[in-house]
């Protein structure tokens, strides 16, 4: 059986007429059974319908729906997870939050934290970059031993001006002792003051304005005064 673009059928029992796929999708049980019957009516007594034919029409529609019934299904099982996952959000609130990352934010004198984490014995640089992504800040942090550290920064440029308030990237570069680079792990942290959706995702808000995706996360524990930025 085949539709083509007006909704009849015609005498060889073929539909014809103007079909939609809005139209298609909506077809339920009774809508097939009716032009299912109807194609019976009109088919050519010639060359009638084999039974096996009749039997792999039903058995097609019938696949089709129970697929249909099954996305109903998952979309609403994925509607309740989402549920549940921003449930599990709002307990991220007044947490200490550390994510991978490597965005700075200055505001009002003060800088958002951020670390990075090296796996052995490093000659290291840390390098600032502003929104348009133009080079501000080199600083030079010389040896160090594998380990965690604190991405030390006074919001000011190589030339010791204050700048402004905004949004600032980092880049962490390590090499040995022979000069080959060494693995970095960037990372940022603060505490979390709001949890919103955006374009159908959830982010985290720290306390200085900057937003992560929940995927980036690293660590939750709970914050102390020291914590708020």
């Amino acid at each position: 059986m085949s539709i083509s673009s007006t909704g009849a059928i015609n005498a060889n029992g073929t539909a014809y007429g103007t079909s939609s796929t809005a139209a298609n999708s909506a077809m339920d049980m009774d809508d097939f059974l009716t032009m299912f019957t109807t194609q019976l009516q009109h088919q050519d007594p010639t060359n009638p319908l084999e039974s096996y034919e009749l039997a792999a029409q039903l058995a097609q529609f019938s696949t089709v729906e129970r697929l249909t019934e099954t996305n109903y299904h998952l979309q609403e099982v994925k509607s309740y997870l989402s549920s549940m996952n921003n449930s599990m959000m709002v307990q991220m609130l007044g947490k200490e939050i550390t994510a991978n990352g490597n965005s700075l934010v200055a505001k009002e004198g003060q800088i958002s934290g951020a670390n990075y984490q090296i796996a052995e014995p490093s000659q290291v640089k840390i390098k600032i970059y502003d929104e348009a992504g133009q080079l501000v800040r080199t600083m030079d942090m010389g040896a160090q031993d594998a380990g965690r550290y604190q991405v030390e920064w006074d919001g000011c440029d190589d030339s010791g001006n204050k700048l402004v308030d905004g949004t600032y990237t980092f880049q962490v570069e390590a090499v040995d002792a022979d000069g080959n680079s060494v693995e970095v792990e960037e990372t940022i942290s603060g505490t979390c003051r709001a949890v919103h959706m955006k374009d159908g995702l959830v982010y985290l808000t720290f306390a200085d304005g900057s937003e992560i995706n929940p995927n980036s996360v690293i660590e939750v524990r709970e914050a102390g005064p020291a914590d708020d930025v």
